[in-house]
């Protein structure tokens, strides 16, 4: 025999993707249908989690599927050079030499950062490949490759040139630890419980938690319909106590301002409040930093300046109380506060000049009309030219789009896309803009020295990726010239899936809808599969902090197998659902793969070299079941995989190859074996399993070699039905085979004989029954007596002791006594209008589930002991 006893992944697995690798399996075949998709570019940095195994598990077996159905497949690799995690790890770094950024100079701080992740994108790779994932290696790219620059810079070149890129003072996310600004989506709120302070201010008192922000506050605001202000109109000034003396203040009537929150009246400090911002350019007020970067207050907090935010708010408070301008102090306030996902700093919002989008200007011809950004990323969704699966994170997706602000995409570090723009200070103040890659001749320029939110270069990945590095470093060629000359992306655009994690819809599907309906004029893919999280056996989240909770692939890879590791990521997947992993579900589905080695075992030493490839002829009834069942199976998973319902499509082919395959028509085999079907529904099998498994099946394939080429290469099976009276045939035998090993269990008796009066059925069959109920034979009589069968048609029954008939119909008159007993307490249960009305409605509907269970168990019973009394009066 070929195959050796026992299969062991881990000394087939690494030679098995170098086949694959080497045959060029990975690469479009440029026949058939484009089939496209994008592989989420992990960070260049970091290391494969149980999040990414689940990712590659997903887009893999999509992928594989899509080429065994004859589609023109490309999936493409990449990483993203993450641009603030992996400038922090340099700082980091750097720190612990006892140095800054700043002493080496921001040339040789992105010359070790490139060498850092040219390491670590080995690993990554090594990583992604140990997952089984045939990406196609040959078009791997990199968010930070050179021609990846160009096109980014090309595109913030083109957004200036059409007004949607401009440079303002807006309010922005300052991360202090980090020292940058952070998009929106890069904050993580936390619920936290502090004190909530309730201050004079003249005629008014206002409520605040942060009142290290209030010494700048000259407006206060109220609700132009709230009655209990009506006396104080809009643009009213008054004088006012205030922390540092007098002052005057202004009155503002806005909507923004909730009547029912504390008094219904507020100040506003615009320069470190999003609202509070808002409601000043609306009405065009003063604004006035407050807050340095550094998390210091400045001059205008008099005494406190220079103290940090934190020791400076409690003596600000105990200063308002000696001013007798604390009315109250709640310090049990409970509120959401906004951190950096990764400096972990408390958000401090501040007006900064930076890059904009503006998402609110029509400047895309979309449909036949100039739209604005923010418009076409809610008419793809909404006119169902993208579907979101699972549907119901549309009105997640339109609840962020909807309430979509300019996007800041300028970051105050130096690992990124540099800015092309240039900086010349004016004569009277100010200085004058250039965007381009070069500075202009003429004058003193400086470069701006931010680089790009990496999510705006990341958000071109369906299409950067697909331009060859050679067109996108051709400096005579604009956007629109990269776009034609590049076959891959006149190909493959719009690809066919994303596939990514549902906590990124904003940060970066979103994103990409966005940027590629503006450069492209397309939509980035048709559909985007959203997978939730990977959690912990208990439901929990994995956390670093917790390194007892993680899973990782690369630890038990080695232990189970990558099939496994697949099956258990892949089994109960539904988009948007999260799951559960744990080493324990992860070993179970190693028994699947010992479950396809010991059929193939069994197959191959049946046939030996007796058989003929790719000419089956259905012999018995069972080779038309086993036909019939393996086309509604294919034809099944088909219908699966077309709607991305994957782990669904895996059981339908678990069911097939354990309970029909393994269970039925291999055990059938064993009375009369037909060598080429046995053969034909085992290649068919493998190939069927393959995008699910596909390090087992090649393994096995590859070591039978039946076939030249190998599994990967192999078209999806097409199977025939076998003939359906005959599959109807052995259905029969299946239902008598499962009644008498009822029978057998249930009256722990073994060795019987089943008997039977005129049945041709049983004439030709009678050997596979005995063969698959371990009885002692099937014998045809004239008469006789026995446990007759109920459940076929045919006239038959077993030799059963008659006392172990009437014990066991004693135990079953005892179980329908407990089942009455039963019934009859949950009807008086229901019967009584005082609980029916005063307990809980969910309590109550259990007692009727209750209720009709147990009658349906108690109708099972009489029907069983009137079924044997009849049998033995």
């Amino acid at each position: 025999m070929n195959l050796p006893k026992t299969y062991d992944a881990s000394e087939y697995e690494a030679d098995i993707y170098k086949l694959w690798e080497n045959s060029g399996a990975f690469q479009p075949s440029g026949k058939g249908e484009p089939f496209s998709i994008v592989l989420p570019p992990p960070n260049a940095t970091g290391k494969l989690h149980i999040g990414h195994s689940a990712m590659l598990a997903i887009e893999d077996t999509v992928v594989r599927y899509q080429r065994m159905q004859g589609r023109d497949t490309l999936w493409v690799p990449g990483t993203d050079h993450a641009a603030i995690a992996t400038n922090a790890v340099m700082e980091k770094q750097l720190a612990e030499e006892g140095k800054s950024k700043h002493d080496i100079g921001r040339e040789e701080f992105l010359s070790r950062l490139a060498d850092f992740v040219e390491n670590s994108q080995d690993n990554i790779r090594t990583q992604m490949k140990a997952m089984g994932a045939s990406l196609d290696w040959t078009r791997e790219r990199y968010t930070m490759e050179p021609a990846m620059n160009r096109i980014v810079s090309e595109v913030f070149i083109k957004m200036a040139a059409d007004d949607l890129m401009y440079r303002g003072h807006r309010i922005v996310n300052w991360d202090g630890v980090l020292q940058t600004t952070v998009s929106d989506d890069e904050i993580e709120y936390k619920e936290e419980t502090t004190s909530f302070y309730t201050f004079k201010y003249g005629p008014f008192e206002i409520g605040t938690a942060r009142p290290e922000t209030k010494f700048g506050d000259k407006y206060v605001v109220m609700h132009p319909d709230d009655e209990r202000y009506k006396e104080y109109e809009h643009g009213q000034e008054i004088e006012v106590d205030w922390i540092n003396g007098k002052i005057t203040a202004t009155i503002i009537k806005d909507e923004e301002v909730d009547p029912e929150f504390g008094t219904g009246v507020m100040t506003i400090t615009p320069w470190h409040s999003v609202v509070d911002f808002e409601i000043a350019e609306r009405h065009k007020l003063d604004k006035q930093q407050i807050i340095d970067l550094d998390g210091k207050l400045l001059k205008v907090a008099g005494e406190f300046e220079g103290m940090h935010i934190d020791e400076a708010r409690p003596k600000i408070v105990e200063k308002m109380k000696d001013l007798g301008l604390l009315v109250s102090e709640n310090t049990e306030y409970v509120h959401n506060v906004g951190y950096s996902d990764r400096g972990k700093a408390v958000i401090e919002p501040q007006i900064m000049e930076q890059w904009f989008i503006d998402v609110n200007k029509p400047a895309v011809n979309w449909k036949g009309k100039d739209r604005s950004l923010k418009e076409v990323m809610q008419m793809v969704v909404r006119d169902g030219d993208i579907e979101i699966l699972p549907k119901r994170f549309e009105k997640i997706y339109f609840a962020w789009v909807d309430n979509l602000r300019d996007w800041c995409v300028s970051r105050q570090i130096w690992w990124g896309h540099r800015i092309p723009a240039w900086y010349q200070q004016k004569d009277e103040g100010g200085h004058d803009i250039h965007v381009g890659y070069e500075a202009p001749d003429d004058g003193d320029w400086h470069q701006d020295p931010d680089t790009l939110d990496t999510w705006f270069s990341s958000a071109f990945w369906t299409w950067s990726t697909l331009i060859p590095p050679e067109v996108a470093l051709d400096d005579k060629n604009t956007l629109e010239d990269m776009l034609k000359k590049s076959p891959d992306f006149q190909k493959y655009h719009p690809t066919n899936l994303m596939e990514t994690g549902y906590d990124i819809i904003f940060f970066w599907v979103a994103r990409m809808i966005l940027m590629t309906t503006y450069v492209t004029g397309q939509i980035p893919f048709e559909t985007v599969y959203l997978h939730g999280l990977v959690r912990t056996k208990d439901g929990g989240k994995m956390s670093k902090s917790k390194p007892e909770t993680i899973i990782d692939p690369l630890e038990v890879i080695p232990k189970y197998g990558t099939d496994a590791v697949r099956l258990s990521l892949l089994v109960g997947q539904a988009p948007g659902n999260d799951m559960r992993m744990y080493e324990e579900k992860i070993a179970s589905y190693r028994n699947f793969c010992n479950k396809l080695w010991n059929i193939a075992r069994y197959v191959e030493g049946v046939v030996g070299d007796d058989f003929e490839l790719h000419n089956p002829k259905p012999k018995s009834a069972s080779d038309h079941w086993i036909l019939s069942r393996l086309s509604e199976s294919l034809a099944e998973t088909e219908k699966l995989m077309s709607s991305y319902e994957i782990g669904k499509a895996y059981e339908v082919l678990y069911h097939f190859i354990w309970d029909d395959f393994a269970d039925w028509y291999i055990e059938a085999s064993k009375v009369e074996a037909n060598n080429n079907m046995l053969v034909h529904i085992l290649e068919a099998t493998l190939k069927a399993a393959h995008p699910f498994a596909p390090f087992v099946t090649e393994t096995i394939w590859d070591t039978l070699k039946w076939e030249k080429k190998l599994l990967i290469h192999s078209e999806w099976p097409q199977i025939k039905p076998g003939d359906a009276n005959q599959a109807k045939e052995f259905e029969e035998i299946r239902t008598i085979v499962r009644e008498v090993r009822t029978i057998s269990s249930e009256l722990s008796q073994k060795g019987m004989t089943l008997y039977y009066s005129d049945s041709k059925f049983l004439d030709e069959n009678g050997d596979i029954v005995t063969r698959l109920t371990n009885l002692l034979g099937v014998n045809k009589v004239s008469s006789g007596h026995g446990l007759h069968l109920t459940q076929t048609s045919e006239a038959c029954w077993l030799d059963v002791e008659s006392a172990k008939v009437e014990a066991y119909i004693e135990s079953l008159k005892k179980r329908l006594k407990d089942h009455d007993t039963s019934i009859a307490g949950l009807k008086g249960r229901l019967k009584n209008k005082s609980y029916v009305s005063n307990a809980p409605k969910e309590l109550v509907a259990e007692s009727k589930q209750m209720l009709k269970d147990e009658r349906a168990q108690s109708m099972r019973l009489k029907a069983e002991i009137d079924k044997l009394e009849k049998s033995y009066q």
